[in-house]
């Protein structure tokens, strides 16, 4: 039995550095079409990567829609290669959601001028329109998220959580079921957005969220909507600016946007506290965020979207003439 267990685990070992070593071939940066404005950035199968097109500068600037909003970029982290799964449709795309039961691919339909929002559901290979589920106006869908019962979403205007209920297998029914889920306790900052990113286990009964603004992690009860404030020990313990999280187990990754650094915390198994480990990129270390919005991880690396808001409103750049990247980091 012990000889049986040390060959296994000889196997595991090698098969994970032979994977490691083949990663370290793959791109460190994978160019976007000129003037996409990428927020929300997704794994599909495989080697496939998604991300969305937002329009940040119509949103944040004195310049008209971005022609590519609402388009969603498909490429391969392996080869770097890829184009438009999605064309423009003229209303941005924030968070991005993938189910591998249905090849369904969720895009938060956010932002913009706040009306129409909701969750528009795309064919993840083919890029066929499924449904589009409109929640309402003068809401900011942002995030979303997808669960065995529901996709989740965010909305940054109110302390309110948003489900798409979705039926055995992922199948969505008919006709649409949205549910808004109050969030108690969730508590909000009237000077800018709040609930951003989100994620929690596939069972979907618990979810944390973060408050871009206050930078405050919140566990929430999807049964109760009722949210608390997780515990964070450690040198940091407020993540502002909290965007895209992803979480692998228990250790949870955070987007601080206009920080250009991610926060790495873990997690107790319960969710309801944690201890800031470090941020990514180290001290001194070379950094090839700019103001990244969303990450997701894969093998022993982590991937973000840049943004290069520093381009349009820093070095004079049109929003149009930007050349943005999905970049790689090592967790």
């Amino acid at each position: 039995m012990k000889a049986l267990l040390t060959s296994t685990l000889a196997v595991v070992f090698l098969t994970l550095s032979m994977g490691a070593a083949a990663q370290q071939n793959w791109p460190e940066a994978i160019a976007m079409p000129t003037g996409f404005e990428g927020e929300g950035i997704e794994l599909g199968k495989g080697h496939e990567f998604f991300v969305g097109a937002n329009s940040f500068s119509s949103l944040f600037g004195a310049y008209p829609v971005s022609e590519l909003a609402g388009a969603i970029y498909k490429g391969n982290l392996r080869t770097g290669v890829g184009d438009f799964l999605v064309s423009p449709t003229g209303k941005s795309a924030s968070g991005l959601s993938y189910d591998p039961r249905t090849d369904y691919l969720y895009a938060a339909t956010g932002f913009g001028d706040f009306t129409d929002q909701g969750v528009t559901v795309y064919d993840a290979s083919s890029g066929d329109v499924i449904t589009e589920i409109k929640f309402g106006d003068y809401i900011a869908i942002n995030d979303c998220l997808v669960t065995r019962t529901g996709v989740y979403c965010t909305d940054s205007f109110n302390p309110d959580l948003y489900k798409v209920v979705l039926e055995k297998g992922g199948r969505l029914p008919s006709t649409p079921v949205v549910e808004v889920i109050p969030m108690p306790g969730f508590l909000m900052d009237p000077t800018g957005f709040n609930a951003n990113g989100l994620v929690g286990d596939f069972d979907g009964r618990q979810l944390v969220i973060v408050n871009i603004t206050t930078g405050v992690l919140f566990l929430v009860d999807t049964a109760s909507g009722e949210a608390s404030p997780i515990e964070i020990e450690g040198a940091e313990q407020l993540f502002p600016d909290g965007d895209g999280l992803y979480l692998k187990e228990r250790t949870l990754y955070i987007m601080q946007n206009f920080s250009d650094k991610i926060a790495v915390v873990q997690l107790s198994e319960d969710l309801s506290g944690g201890e800031f480990i470090k941020n990514i990129p180290g001290e001194g270390e070379f950094n090839p965020l700019k103001i990244a919005t969303t990450i997701i991880g894969f093998g022993n690396s982590l991937y973000a979207i840049n943004t290069n808001f520093l381009d349009w409103f820093v070095f004079g750049e049109l929003p149009a003439e930007v050349q943005p990247y999905v970049v790689r980091l090592r967790k």
